[in-house]
């Protein structure tokens, strides 16, 4: 009885699989044609329909803390642009520079970010300039563009009380202690305090209930959104009955909605707002506050967009310098000549106050961050999925020199980590920190830990900045660091930026 609508039903999903197919074959031949493109090389399948083989042994690794050691193993084995399969979906895994410039600039109209990644992330994150594209992702754009380019940005006196209550949850005995958690906390009270103009106050001595609460929704939003974006287009059905992620973004949701219902009643008359600010700033500093989400309500009155707008921005900014800060430290304590080598340079400087362009003139300093970022880099691949049909430049053939077609539907993702670790650049001595080695290097495309293109991260200089003044605060205010942590290897763990699985376990010593 329905034997009849089966077989005509997988009739027609196998010529709608053969009609794919012969499209797709169709369209490489057009481009061989064309570009003189030739395939990748691709990875060796042993379950070579969905390709879940290769599924298995990234969890594995992840759940190792060896994931970044695995896909460097891959690239070695692969070269440096390789296809495979991730069940419906062909994905191209390139660390090439090349490839990467493409991408990010000249064909930058033939990629959107991953719609099955938009799909998952929604519930969490909305709609925002994360992700989005076209006229919506550059309307998110055009509304943060300001604060990363606000001309008093040399101002820093802000991060002061927060570097402070640092300090005080730092023991002074020499007494072991694990930094990556209170850089977490720095990282959510000044995000907090510059996104919404409210601190959560989480290293206060006396941290409220409600800052407690807030850390752990916090946390928990983050390790639920780093599973899904490991299991992909099976994390739908991964966690359909998973309740915690859901309960814990939607009591960040909640904390941030009173801000957002607080930012609109006061922007109800932006020029009585605007006169009030003026009125505060005359008496209290040269200069208002700029707070994005009093200057995102004076354009967006919808509360539900204005949520996720501010939102997005708040994620990585509560994220992203914490990490570094809590990375570096990680290494300096293995390599405690580099932090005599920065008090120095720190002292060096008096008591100038520590501006914007101060920041800038610590060479030292600066090639301390980048080389955090290049040996532990904070991002997963960088995912876009092609919009039509275009080609890569190079990664096809035996030699891997050639053009590469990329069907319409395929997924490209740019491994930033693995152009880090690329010998041929960096050397042999990839795995070694070792700041020195941006000395006089000039570095182009051959690495972009923010990005390149439309996309770069407006942030980068406001990064890179904040993690100036509180590594130049920290080698101030301690003389020397000690490592304590009997495990001398970083393993990562990913939720779903990386950090140090075991910690940073270390001792500091007040001059």
């Amino acid at each position: 009885m329905f034997v009849t609508p089966i077989v005509s039903a997988l009739s027609f999903l196998v010529c709608v699989y053969i009609y794919q197919k012969w499209s797709r074959y169709s369209a490489f031949r057009t481009a061989a044609a064309k570009y003189s493109c030739h395939r990748p090389r691709r990875y060796p399948h042993t379950e070579p329909f969905w390709g879940y083989d290769l599924v298995r042994k990234l969890a594995k690794a992840a759940r190792k803390g060896q994931q970044s050691e695995l896909y460097e193993e891959l690239f070695r084995q692969n070269g440096k642009t390789f296809e495979n399969r991730l069940f419906t979906t062909n994905v191209i895994n390139t660390m090439d520079s090349a490839n990467i410039q493409t991408v990010a600039t000249s064909s930058f109209q033939d990629y959107a970010k991953s719609s099955e990644g938009e799909r998952f992330l929604k519930p969490a994150f909305g709609r925002g300039v994360f992700t989005t594209d076209g006229a919506a992702w550059k309307h998110s754009r055009n509304l943060i563009r300001p604060i990363f380019s606000r001309s008093d940005m040399s101002d820093l006196n802000y991060l002061g009380p927060f570097i402070d209550r640092l300090f005080e949850k730092i023991p002074r005995d020499g007494s072991t202690f694990d930094l990556q958690p209170l850089s977490h906390k720095l990282g959510l009270d000044i995000a907090t305090d510059s996104v919404f103009g409210q601190s959560v106050d989480s290293l206060l001595i006396e941290t409220p209930f409600e800052s407690f609460q807030f850390v752990k929704s916090f946390n928990a939003m983050l390790a639920g959104t780093g599973k899904r974006k490991r299991f992909g287009k099976l994390a739908s059905l991964r966690f359909a009955f998973d309740t915690e992620w859901k309960k814990a973004y939607t009591e960040i949701h909640d904390w941030v909605d009173v801000q957002v219902k607080r930012a609109l009643q006061e922007t109800e008359d932006e020029s009585q707002l605007s006169s009030e600010k003026g009125a505060k700033s005359e008496e209290s500093s040269p200069q208002p506050r700029y707070i994005l989400l009093y200057e995102m309500a004076k354009q967006i009155r919808d509360p539900v967009e204005l949520r996720f707008q501010t939102l997005q921005v708040f994620l990585p900014a509560a994220n992203t310098s914490p990490l570094i800060l809590a990375n570096c430290l990680f290494y300096l304590a293995r390599k405690p000549e580099i932090w005599t080598k920065l008090r120095q340079d720190a002292l060096a400087l008096g008591d100038q106050p520590l501006t914007f362009e101060l920041l800038r003139t610590l060479i030292y300093f600066r090639h301390v961050f980048w080389e955090t970022l290049r040996v532990r880099g904070l991002s997963s691949p960088i995912v876009r999925e092609a919009i039509r049909d275009t080609v890569l430049p190079v990664g096809g053939g035996p030699d891997g020199l050639s053009p590469i077609f990329v069907a319409k539907g395929t997924e490209v993702a740019m491994h930033i980590r693995g152009q880090g670790h690329d010998t041929d650049f960096w050397g042999e001595d990839v795995h070694t920190f070792r700041p020195e080695r941006f000395t006089d290097r000039r570095i182009l495309w051959q690495w972009v830990p923010f990005f390149g293109g439309p996309r770069i991260c407006l942030a980068n200089q406001q990064v890179q900045t904040q993690f100036l003044y509180e590594l130049v605060r920290l080698v101030r205010e301690f003389e020397r660091i000690e490592n304590r942590d009997e495990c001398i290897e970083y393993i990562e763990t990913t939720n779903p930026l990386m950090k140090s699985k075991n910690g940073v376990k270390i001792a500091l010593f007040p001059a």
